[in-house]
Order: C-alpha cells, then sequence, then structure tokens
C-alpha cells in the first residue's frame, strides 16, 4: 500500500507532530544565527599588589612596544610583554619629572595599555 505525503499530514495526530516538529526546527535555526562581535575582546586581566602590577595577558600573543599609563600620568615602557603573567613594579611608573608612582590610599584609579601586536596592529585596553 503507498501512502501519500498529503493524506498522512491531514490527519490529526501526525499534523499536530509535524507541527511541533516544523516549529522546534525554526527556533532551532534562529537561536544559531547569533551574528559574531564586531570588535575584538582582549583577554587579560590586571591585579595591583603594594608594590607590583600584576599584568595577566591570556591572549596567547606577544605584545611588542607596550606602554602602560596609570591614571593618565605615569608610564612604563617595555619592548614586550609575553603571555602569561608579567609583575611590574610600581616603581618603574614614572611621570614627565622622572618622579615614581607611590601607591597612596586610593590605588590606581585607571589604567592603559597601548600595544603592537604580532601582526603589527595597533590596540589599546583601558581598565
Amino acid at each position: 500500500m503507498r501512502t501519500n505525503l498529503q493524506t498522512c499530514i491531514r490527519k490529526p495526530g501526525i499534523r499536530g507532530v509535524a507541527s511541533c516538529s516544523l516549529i522546534a526546527f525554526l527556533a532551532f535555526l534562529l537561536s544559531g544565527c547569533v551574528p559574531a562581535p564586531k570588535s575584538t575582546i582582549p583577554i587579560a586581566d590586571i591585579a595591583v599588589t603594594n608594590n607590583h602590577l600584576i599584568l595577566i595577558n591570556e591572549t596567547g600573543y606577544i605584545w611588542y612596544d607596550a606602554k602602560l599609563t596609570i591614571d593618565g600620568k605615569y608610564t612604563y615602557k617595555a619592548s614586550m610583554i609575553t603571555a602569561g603573567k608579567s609583575g611590574i613594579p610600581l616603581a618603574k611608573f614614572v611621570d614627565d619629572q622622572g618622579h615614581a608612582y607611590k601607591r597612596d590610599r586610593l590605588s590606581i584609579r585607571n589604567l592603559k595599555i597601548d600595544i603592537t601586536d604580532t601582526l603589527g596592529r595597533e590596540k589599546h585596553f583601558t581598565w
């Protein structure tokens, strides 16, 4: 006996199953259509101890010509920062007049990192 698809769908039980399956399939397709972010999300973290700035570079890339700036005033320049954890003494951050950064009760309000990645692109991160 040959079954026609049209007559099969007309039956109430099969019609309900077909409708639910179609809705589930469409919901599955639509939920997978999330656009990728247009900007890169830095994978890095910072921490501060009494005497050091701890920078955790989790991008897997080496950062070249890094310039770290604390509170827009005190800077530290490094030729490269490797992937992983790096500890930088806060005393190495100096202002334009050569005065070293001294941590007080307020601590660091913001940090800006300017780097060149392995492809030669300049990137800027702010915390």
